[in-house]
């Protein structure tokens, strides 16, 4: 009967060591899997965390960079606006300097499109106002600017405000102010300078409060 106690010891451990192999692959298999799905897990989280940054960074570029073309499209909008006034009231005399004026709006809209493409990283808004602000009328000014930068104009005030005399009559205006005069402080921004020249040129046609109010809203 000893044989018999010797096999059935022997079946016993080979069954322990048959649940112990099952158990220790059983084991590593859930050791393996834990793992995989802490890598799965990681990255998921690095993806996710990507496409938030990349979202809100981009919501945010497009608010400011909206925010920026809206106020361009105002100042064209009042620009055109004066065109038509003028056209139908006969006072072709102020056409060439709101022609002008839309000129350089349009300019510094594509000048602000352009920095807004060229920026790889979405910039904070404080940086593209920073940027904006920075923009004089250099590029656009060409000889005038060059000349007034001289001392060549005598129309220009201590203060840089525009002072084009008209002599009282809006029928002079082409001949002294035949391009918007660039009398500006070049630390003012373009819109800003665009914006005293909108004013003065309101007053000078004589148009309502309501239409000079609207004017001096106009956000730069």
């Amino acid at each position: 009967m000893a044989w018999v106690q010797v096999a059935v010891s022997q079946s016993n451990e080979d069954i322990f060591d048959e649940d112990a192999d099952e158990m220790y692959l059983l084991q590593k298999e859930w050791n393996s899997t834990m793992k995989k799905r802490l890598k799965e897990g990681y990255r998921d989280g690095i993806e996710a965390g990507k496409e938030l940054a990349l979202q809100t960074g981009f919501n945010q570029g497009y608010r400011h960079g909206a925010e920026l073309m809206i106020t361009c499209g105002q100042f064209k909008g009042t620009l055109n606006a004066l065109l038509s006034w003028c056209h139908f009231n006969g006072h072709d005399s102020a056409l060439s300097t709101i022609n002008n004026l839309l000129d350089v709006v349009g300019k510094h809209e594509d000048d602000v499109l352009k920095y807004l493409n060229s920026t790889e990283e979405q910039p904070h808004l404080g940086h593209i106002l920073d940027s904006v602000q920075d923009m004089d009328l250099n590029h656009t000014a060409g000889t005038e600017y060059r000349e007034i930068k001289d001392g060549k104009h005598n129309d220009c005030g201590s203060s840089g405000e525009n002072i084009c005399r008209n002599n009282g009559e809006v029928g002079s205006l082409h001949s002294e102010c035949s391009k918007a005069n660039l009398c500006t402080d070049p630390e003012k921004s373009t819109l800003a300078w665009v914006k005293m020249q909108t004013v003065w040129l309101v007053e000078q046609l004589g148009l309502s409060l309501d239409v000079l109010h609207h004017v001096q809203q106009l956000e730069h």
